[in-house]
C-alpha cells in the first residue's frame, strides 16, 4: 500500500525502527538529489554504503543494502541499487523491482521494524523520478506490487 504524506521524508518518527529508502548508484556517490542529503545527515551510512560500492560495484544492479543511520538512531538506510546512469527507464524500473524484492526479504529478519495492519513501514521519496529520470507513474506500479507499507514522501 502506497501513502502519499507532504513533508520532510527525514522527519518520520516511530518507536520502532525506522527505514528510509532511496535509489542509489553502484559508484559510491551520494552527489545530488535526495541522495546528497543522506550524504549530509548521516555521514557513517555513507562511507558504509561506499565502502559496499567499491567493494561490488556493478554487481550491485538490482541489489539492495540496509545500513544504520549512525550508532545512536533507530533509523536504517535501504540504499535500492537501481542505476548506474547508463540504464534505460525500463532497466531502471526492473532493477527497482528486483531491489524492492531484496529489501523485502532483508526486512523479514530485522526485529522491531516499524509497521502498520501487519505489514512492514519504509519511508521514501518518489525514487527514480529525478535524476535517474524515470517517469513516476513506472516506479509506483513497481511499489504498489510489494507487500510492504510504503510512505512516499513529497515536497510538493
Amino acid at each position: 500500500m502506497l501513502q502519499y504524506i507532504k513533508g520532510d521524508l527525514f522527519s518520520h518518527t516511530s518507536s520502532k525502527k525506522v527505514i528510509l529508502a532511496h535509489a542509489c548508484n553502484p559508484f559510491g556517490l551520494w552527489g545530488g538529489g535526495i541522495a546528497a542529503q543522506f550524504r549530509k545527515r548521516y555521514p557513517s551510512a555513507y562511507k558504509l554504503y561506499a565502502d559496499h560500492c567499491h567493494q561490488h560495484g556493478n554487481t550491485l544492479l538490482g541489489k539492495c543494502l540496509v545500513v544504520p543511520a549512525d550508532a545512536q538512531s533507530k533509523v536504517y538506510i535501504a540504499c535500492l541499487f537501481t542505476s548506474n546512469f547508463e540504464n534505460s527507464p525500463s532497466q531502471i524500473v526492473e532493477y527497482t523491482k528486483q531491489s524492492m524484492a531484496e529489501l523485502t526479504e532483508q526486512l523479514k529478519t530485522m526485529e522491531n521494524v516499524e509497521t502498520h495492519n501487519g505489514k512492514t513501514t519504509i519511508n521514501m521519496p518518489m525514487i527514480n523520478s529525478g535524476i535517474f529520470n524515470v517517469p513516476w507513474k513506472d516506479t509506483e506500479a513497481v511499489l504498489q506490487s510489494t507487500d510492504l507499507n510504503i510512505n512516499v514522501y513529497t515536497i510538493d
